[in-house]
């Protein structure tokens, strides 16, 4: 049978354990002028564009062991009763 991927294509279909998820924000200063709006330093567009951004980052997500444990109790009580 012919290799559909290659190991440089090749999808990891193992659990992703680093507790990293993404965590998405929305920056909308439109008419603000409490104070300066320092979140971007790229080129000006000279619009109200400006005065908006999209962050996006990957972030360590902290959970506590008895958190996790209560999470994963009522996701298999769900899935149970299904």
């Amino acid at each position: 049978a012919p290799r559909l991927r290659s190991p440089a294509t090749s999808l990891s279909m193992a659990m992703d354990k680093s507790g990293r998820a993404p965590v998405i924000t929305v920056f909308d200063h439109r008419g603000c002028t409490a104070h300066a709006n320092k979140e971007y330093t790229g080129a000006k567009a000279n619009s109200q564009d400006d005065e908006m951004l999209v962050k996006a980052q990957s972030v360590k997500i902290e959970v506590s062991a008895s958190t996790a444990d209560s999470v994963l109790q009522q996701t298999i009580s769900t899935l149970k009763r299904r």
